[in-house]
């Protein structure tokens, strides 16, 4: 019996499937059956009681929970859009001007091969307004200094830059990559077409990029979500708690203050349908744009 060649891929990643569902799916039953229960690691001798879809609503009327979906959404939003951007254009120019500068490539790819947790307290110790050298080069110029982590609006600017400053580069890779595999012949005919370089980006270089900047894209929300490391050895979510995530929020409420493991779990849960269907909406959506620009 022979295979035909989609049984043989599927065969040869069943395997890495098991894996995969054995570590995935204990823990996202649990947080299931965590977030239907009340389970207060304060009062274990309280036990489970089911509790249906309480949790959720709890959520839905807590202010601070919601915030925190504010706030990521800010952070993810302005961290993706602006590697995006800031991505696109250094990847343009390496293609354009330095193509083999292998030792640029290397360069830029540096602030990646740290750890969060690293480039957190690096960054904390830059920005702190008595001994950081952020203030100390803003005073050098004449300006003044900056209490960046205690301002809310500073706070969460500082975290964006952070992110930025580390993975614009993943940005960069990838379209400098999807750059270096394009077809020339659509090119050679615009210019002989006479087409402006705009034109030449936007309706051949764009489109023909299309499947590496949906990669780009997926991958930067899914880990831009994972913000925990950073902002909490950055901020702690503050001050107050303007910059704190849900990831924050869900650990606060569950393990550091009150214990309420349950409810965020409930959480978690929410973040994971929303994240989810953003990611659902905006694959269909590329798929869209790739078919009226084809």
């Amino acid at each position: 019996m022979r295979l035909n060649l989609g049984e043989s891929y599927w065969l040869m990643l069943l395997p890495a499937l098991i894996v995969l569902a054995a570590i995935t799916f204990p823990p996202f039953f649990y947080s299931i059956y965590l977030s239907v229960h009340d389970v207060d690691l304060t009062k274990p001798y309280l036990g489970r009681p089911f509790v249906g879809v309480n949790n959720f609503i709890t959520l839905f009327q807590d202010s601070r929970a919601l915030n925190s979906f504010l706030n990521t959404g800010i952070l993810v939003g302005s961290m993706v859009a602006i590697e995006f951007v800031l991505g696109l254009l250094i990847a343009l120019l390496i293609d354009t001007y330095f193509p083999k500068a292998t030792w640029l490539i290397t360069l830029i790819i540096i602030p990646m091969t740290f750890p969060r947790v690293v480039v957190g307290l690096v960054w904390r110790i830059m920005l702190n307004p008595l001994i950081g050298v952020v203030n100390y080069l803003l005073q050098f110029l004449g300006l003044g200094a900056v209490d960046w982590l205690a301002d809310p609006t500073m706070a969460m600017v500082s975290i964006i830059a952070v992110d930025v400053w580390q993975w614009t580069a993943f940005i960069v890779l990838l379209l400098l990559a999807g750059f270096q595999t394009l077809p020339k012949e659509p090119f050679d005919a615009a210019k002989v077409d006479g087409a402006s370089g705009m034109d030449v980006f936007r309706y051949i270089t764009i489109p023909l990029l299309q499947p590496v900047i949906v990669v780009a894209l997926v991958f930067r929300v899914i880990d831009a979500l994972r913000t925990f490391d950073i902002v909490y050895i950055m901020t702690r979510g503050g001050p107050g708690t303007s910059t704190e995530t849900v990831d924050i929020f869900a650990y606060y409420i569950g393990i550091s203050e009150a214990g309420r493991i349950s409810y965020a779990a409930a959480v978690s849960l929410v973040m994971l349908f929303v994240t989810i269907v953003l990611i659902t909406i905006f694959l269909r959506f590329s798929e869209q744009w790739q078919e009226e620009m084809y």
